[in-house]
């Protein structure tokens, strides 16, 4: 017997109905994903540098989230880094480090940024940031940190509830002169 048909037909015995996935697909995303369609997903940004002396020295970069207000905070996503010149790299020691509470010293006033470019809702969370390291508060994550960028994804596991914060700092040291820098995001969304 020949192949006369290689075409399932509505003739056939085996024939068969199916649904056009791209004409109505099951999209299953992350819960970031549907709160920044809703306009509650925000940023905030912090960054320092320093040209060190003979002797080195530390550039920090700090963010404090304080949840003063009635929605609960999910935190997303850390980003940052550590800059520095590969031919100073023996000489780097570098953490970002994750708090309950802490305090800043001289903070400033840090305007959350809305990641719905649409939308104008505005957060609920009062963020400030410092060049100088948290102190105080329980120390949540600690971790290692070479040159270049770091991204740690939550997915929302750690919750900053109304009436408390998170605090972070991304610090750099050299031992040598030479140019460090550092840099901290935080991504979170409001419910």
């Amino acid at each position: 017997m020949t192949n006369a048909s290689v075409f399932n037909t509505p003739n056939n015995n085996v024939y068969t109905s199916w649904t056009n996935s791209l004409n109505s697909p099951a999209v299953i995303t992350e819960p970031p994903y549907d709160a920044s369609k809703s306009g509650n997903v925000y940023s905030a940004f912090v960054s320092n540098s320093a040209s060190l002396g003979l002797l080195g020295g530390s550039v920090t970069a700090s963010l404090r989230l304080n949840n003063g207000g009635t929605k609960t905070c999910y935190i997303i996503r850390v980003t940052g880094g550590i800059g520095v010149g590969l031919s100073l790299l023996s000489s780097l020691t570098a953490s970002v480090n994750f708090f309950k509470n802490g305090t800043l010293t001289a903070p400033a006033a840090v305007t959350p940024v809305n990641s719905n470019l649409g939308s104008s809702n505005t957060s609920t969370m009062t963020v400030t940031s410092s060049t100088v390291a948290v102190t105080g508060g329980t120390t949540l994550i600690s971790l290692p940190l070479g040159s270049g960028y770091f991204v740690t994804d939550f997915f929302g596991s750690i919750i900053v509830p109304p009436a408390s914060t998170l605090s972070l700092s991304v610090s750099g040291s050299l031992s040598v002169a030479g140019l460090l820098s550092s840099q901290a995001s935080l991504f979170w969304w409001e419910a």
